[in-house]
């Protein structure tokens, strides 16, 4: 058993898969991709010197002969000399012999002579004050936003190079599950499966299945080979413990996977597994989740969000401390994953705290991780966000 501290179990989610390959997608559909390849600048930014104001493109000192108008979106044929302007709008192409541009607020017009006072060089944006061609705009492993977007496309890219999603099948295991109504005569109604794929999604995987598999370990190891040509990631729910129907390790062992991570000292969480199965030349993941909610979801934001971040090759995120409101404790051994609320960077608990209840969990905004030992009010402690 390779039973490992949680940072150990971060550490080996975090460095054991290579990131997945990469694909072109057109801008549009590049919001929330992971970027694969640094995104350069394509041309200077901007790329011709331009007006940061609507008002006249000046030369010289007042008065100033009204010429014309710059045409916005073309670059202008005509240049001014002293004592001429033309009016030019925001984004407007700067003229050849243009000294200053002056706003309409701070000039006067009147037949067709302005005049006012502006500083020289005022108003003026110059080619490449943004970005030069060629300057990095974002970092690969970076997530795209949508302003981020909007900086490429203005930097001349029509698609990008994003790192492919991974694909994910999941399987929820127990035969005491049920899928509708209301639990009755020991049945226990599934909370994971409705909850999982959307939290995957969320992580920037591709559901690709989900299917409910009985407690028999023949059928869970036929189930797990028939999706390892489609899948990089294989999530289960239960069955990770060692009692007389946990069939998760066996299967594992049926279908030639190495174990990675076998136990994890945390609460909720302990029984954690991650395991990589090698088919046909690529390594695909296996995360395997506690049957209980609770143990599922802690697990799933500790070593899932990392391992899922891998495949995409992101950026690994920065530690994200946060002060206890009151005093916690753990057991001797072992840290303890605790789900609550941030306000002002003061976390406080939530209740209903049970590794099989999801009401404290589902008004919550992530889980503070308390190492083991005893922590007073304003003790600092590692923050898992939601």
């Amino acid at each position: 058993m390779r039973e490992v501290t949680w940072d150990q179990a971060v550490s080996v989610a975090a460095d054991s898969f290579s990131r997945l390959p990469s694909q072109k997608v057109l801008l549009p559909n590049a919001v929330d991709r992971v970027l694969a390849i640094d995104a350069i600048s394509l041309c200077d930014l901007p790329t011709f010197d331009t007006s940061s104001m609507d008002g006249w493109a000046i030369s010289g000192v007042a008065p100033w002969t009204l010429m014309g108008e710059v045409i916005t979106g073309s670059r202008p044929v005509q240049a001014i000399t002293d004592g001429q302007c033309l009016a030019i709008a925001t984004g407007g192409v700067i003229p050849e012999g243009t000294t200053s541009v002056i706003p309409w607020e701070q000039a006067i017009e009147a037949l067709g002579v302005v005049t006012g006072e502006i500083e020289p060089g005022a108003n003026i944006r110059p080619s490449g004050m943004e970005s030069r061609q060629g300057d990095v705009l974002v970092r690969a492993g970076s997530r795209i936003t949508p302003p981020m977007v909007g900086l490429l496309a203005a930097a001349g890219h029509d698609s990008i190079e994003v790192t492919a999603q991974p694909r994910v099948a999941i399987f929820c295991l127990g035969d005491e599950l049920i899928h509708a109504g209301i639990p009755r005569d020991g049945a226990i109604r599934d909370a994971l499966g409705p909850a999982l794929p959307a939290l995957l999604s969320n992580l920037g995987a591709i559901v690709t299945s989900l299917k409910f598999v009985r407690d028999d370990l023949n059928e869970l190891s036929s189930e797990l080979l028939k999706v390892l040509d489609s899948v990089d990631l294989i999530v289960t729910t239960g069955g990770t413990a060692d009692g007389p129907r946990d069939f998760v390790k066996p299967a594992l062992k049926n279908i030639g996977a190495s174990m990675l991570i076998d136990c994890v000292k945390v609460r909720p969480g302990y029984h954690s597994l991650l395991a990589r199965v090698a088919h046909d030349g690529r390594d695909i993941a296996f995360l395997a989740l506690p049957g209980n909610p609770q143990s599922a979801l802690a697990s799933l934001y500790s070593f899932g969000k990392p391992l899922i971040a891998a495949l995409h090759g992101a950026s690994t995120p920065s530690d994200v401390r946060v002060e206890l409101s009151s005093s916690l404790a753990t057991t001797e051994g072992y840290a303890r994953l605790v789900p609550g609320t941030v306000e002002g960077n003061i976390f406080t608990p939530s209740a209903y705290l049970g590794s099989a209840m999801l009401r404290g969990v589902a008004h919550s905004q992530g889980f503070a991780l308390i190492e083991p030992g005893e922590h007073l009010a304003g003790a600092g402690v590692h923050w898992i966000s939601f």
